[in-house]
């Protein structure tokens, strides 16, 4: 009898450690919507300093162009936005 008690404590103890990591290791996952709009942002954040950085319009251009066309790469191969998204937020940084 005691034999039983003592097997089920110890598969009891083990459920609860075994519970208590897995809980711990998810607690860091943001919601799909935090990350967008994070990845946006950094990609705002990414063209207002190309524009801070060349003042010249004729290199201004070029390189605002070179990181159109990155980001549009970027985030037509990413999972989180469809096509029709990628293509709204490439015209938002184009205005910048």
């Amino acid at each position: 009898m005691s034999e039983a008690i003592i097997l089920i404590l110890t598969f009891l103890l083990f459920f609860l450690i075994a519970f208590f990591l897995f809980k711990k290791s998810n607690s860091n996952v943001k919601a799909p919507a935090v990350k967008k709009d994070e990845l946006i942002k950094s990609y705002e954040d990414e063209m207002r300093e190309i524009l801070l950085k060349y003042k010249d319009s004729e290199e201004l251009q070029k390189k605002k162009i070179e990181y159109l066309k990155y980001a549009s790469h970027q985030l037509h191969n990413n999972i989180f936005f469809d096509a029709q998204e990628a293509k709204e937020i490439i015209k938002r940084l184009a205005t910048f």
